[in-house]
């Protein structure tokens, strides 16, 4: 038998040449004869080359060194990020809303409160919808109203910021949800704080309203750390206070199952409750206010500010027509809102620190401070009224046809005596020696005309303090002698806010100091009782002796007792006051009328404007004397 010498040669037999049997199969195959082996041996080196295999090997170590690459890099380099990343799936992080402060009155009363409602939320980045879920999702905005386009809208969303759907859900709708979004973790209701203010107060100016972050705001408040679904104050209070009204969120950190179930609660932080405030406002006065006007002002406009002279915090704050603030807070229509601005009498308009107007004869307390203080008049200077004067060739009227006659500094502030005031404005005028614009001017703008008191809501006007220069440059006219004569009664291009005049009439009262106008008395921490007092400021002391302030006082209190303001005369508490008439180019002058008391120690002012309400005589007087009253009777005892 032949053999051999080499293992790889696959022996045969030399009888078989072309055609070889496979013996151990039992159906035999034909194989190729370029497979049989005989005695020309077939070689496996000749099908699997030594560069084949060095190939192979290379191939192999790579795809083995790059799979321990990538499994190094995931576990070690990337290994922690990873584990973050499946430990989110499985813990979830809530914030916990605080509670709003709350604003109460100075004795205590609640001006707002929180109240729960409720709220659908659409979160289109919690998890990938399914055609299933998507169903669902649709079958829910039609259940509660919405419209085809507002669904498409909605579900077209992307993004992480959640989507308002409805608010202001009743209880069984809530509920009804509720059951109905288990397994829809793209969908949520959540409890919503909302404001609730006091109806018919007449605060709306004041407090403001709170409302939802806009889309043109969501990257300044995400900036500032704020939750997309929060309510912000806006206008008042409400927006001045915000920071401290707001609060700080907590934390509840749960862990969840793979449908987002909450299975148990891991770690939790307490939320911290927004500062409560605590106004200077006194609410009965402010109500008394608002009886006032409906019973004697149902149709016009106006405002009405109260505050106390010792201090500048305000007792009082009307802006008139007002508004609701609820409707704003529960989401207001579109069509409520258009029917605000058309409004001819314009509710959303703040005439108590936005309304600009000629102050009339209120202006007359700062006149007479001005003459007495500079010894350009005295309480005995005399001058005769005999129904207005000359200059040059223009008449300047008296109110009163005929004069008042023989008149000193009392009598033409008890009388309103223009003439008086005529004759101290010009430096010399028919021998008579006056203060001259300059000093008018300096004495109006140290009284704060002309500037923002700084009150601590927003959206507060300066005024209006014309000059020389202004007109020159915007009405390309030179300063006439009549402009000056104008200025001294209140007219011509001077304008004020009710809270301006109020303010000069504090400063007139309380002999000199001319406060910064607040709101806020105190701001309370409600978790460590902690409280900041807001102390009264100082914007200035006027420069006047004393002699001066008591003399304008005695004018003042004159103007009640036989004066144009002798309604008030029968109040049981002794009142200080002057009326004011200031004329405008469209309708009916505005009534002014400006008082504090008690008139030798005044603890209340008083400032009430009436659009086009005629004499101050006609229906400021009795608005003042209807509020006044009240004070007496409910405050004085």
């Amino acid at each position: 038998m032949w053999k051999s010498h080499d293992p790889f040669v696959i022996p045969g037999r030399a009888s078989d040449k072309k055609i070889g049997r496979m013996e151990n199969f039992s159906n035999a195959k034909e194989v190729s004869e370029s497979f049989l082996v005989g005695e020309s041996s077939l070689w496996l080196g000749r099908i699997v080359t030594q560069s084949k295999l060095n190939l192979f090997f290379i191939i192999f170590c790579f795809l083995f060194l790059s799979l321990f690459g990538r499994l190094f890099y995931l576990q070690f380099i990337k290994g922690g990020e990873f584990r973050a990343i499946a430990e989110g799936n499985r813990l979830r992080l809530e914030l916990i809303p605080p509670s709003r402060g709350i604003i109460f009155d100075r004795f205590g009363v609640p001006l707002v409160e929180n109240v729960g409602t409720f709220s659908l939320f659409f979160q289109p980045a919690v998890s990938q919808i399914s055609s299933t879920e998507k169903e669902k999702i649709e079958k829910i905005f039609q259940n509660i109203g919405l419209a085809e386009i507002e669904i498409t809208k909605l579900l077209k969303t992307g993004g992480y910021v959640p989507v308002l759907v409805k608010e202001n859900l009743l209880y069984d709708e809530a509920i009804s949800l509720m059951l109905q979004l288990n397994g829809i973790n793209s969908l949520k209701i959540i409890i919503d704080p909302q404001r609730k203010y006091l109806e018919n107060s007449s605060l709306a100016h004041l407090l403001g309203f709170t409302s939802r972050i806009t889309k043109e705001e969501k990257d300044k408040y995400l900036a500032l750390g704020y939750q997309l679904t929060e309510k912000i104050g806006r206008l008042g209070l409400e927006e001045s206070y915000q920071e401290f009204l707001r609060g700080v969120f907590g934390k509840r950190q749960i862990e969840v199952d793979a449908f987002g179930r909450e299975k148990k609660v891991i770690a939790k932080e307490a939320p911290q409750n927004g500062s409560n405030l605590i106004l200077g406002l006194d609410l009965g006065l402010q109500q008394s206010i608002t009886l006032a006007l409906n019973r004697l002002a149902p149709v016009k406009s106006g405002a009405v500010v109260a505050l106390d002279p010792r201090s500048g915090k305000i007792r009082a704050f009307v802006s008139w027509p007002t508004y609701d603030s609820n409707q704003f807070s529960r989401g207001i229509s579109q069509e409520s809102y258009q029917q605000l601005l058309n409004n001819p009498l314009n509710p959303l308009f703040n005439r108590v620190i936005t309304g600009e107007y000629p102050t009339g004869s209120t202006i007359k307390l700062i006149m007479s401070l001005a003459g007495l203080a500079e010894r350009v008049i005295d309480k005995n200077t005399q001058v005769s009224s005999t129904g207005g004067v000359w200059y040059d060739k223009w008449f300047f009227p008296d109110w009163k046809a005929g004069g008042h006659g023989q008149t000193n500094v009392i009598k033409a502030l008890a009388e309103s005596v223009n003439t008086f005031f005529y004759y101290l404005a010009l430096e010399n005028f028919d021998g008579h020696r006056g203060l001259g614009l300059d000093k008018i001017l300096s004495y109006f703008s140290s009284f704060g005309l002309g500037k923002i008191t700084g009150i601590d809501i927003a959206g507060e006007r300066p005024g209006f303090l014309p000059s020389k220069e202004w007109k020159l440059k915007t009405k390309e006219e030179a300063w006439y002698p009549g402009d000056t004569l104008h200025l001294a009664i209140g007219q011509g291009d001077l304008l004020a806010t009710p809270l301006q005049v109020s303010l000069y009439t504090s400063a007139i009262a309380n002999g000199g100091t001319l406060y910064q106008p607040s709101l806020v008395e105190k701001i309370i921490n409600p978790e460590t009782g902690a409280q900041t007092v807001i102390e009264p400021k100082i914007i200035t002391q006027i420069k006047a002796d004393q002699t001066s302030f008591t003399i304008v006082n005695e004018g003042l209190r004159a103007t009640v007792e036989r004066g144009s303001g002798r309604r008030l005369a029968t109040l049981s508490v002794p009142v200080a006051g002057k009326t004011g008439t200031a004329e405008v180019s469209n309708g009916n002058p505005h009534s002014w009328f400006t008082a504090y008391l008690p008139a030798n120690n005044p603890e209340l002012v008083l400032t009430v404007l009436i659009e086009h309400g005629g004499d101050g005589t006609d229906i400021a007087v009795p608005i003042a004397y209807d509020v006044l009253n009240w004070y007496i009777t409910n405050r004085r005892k």
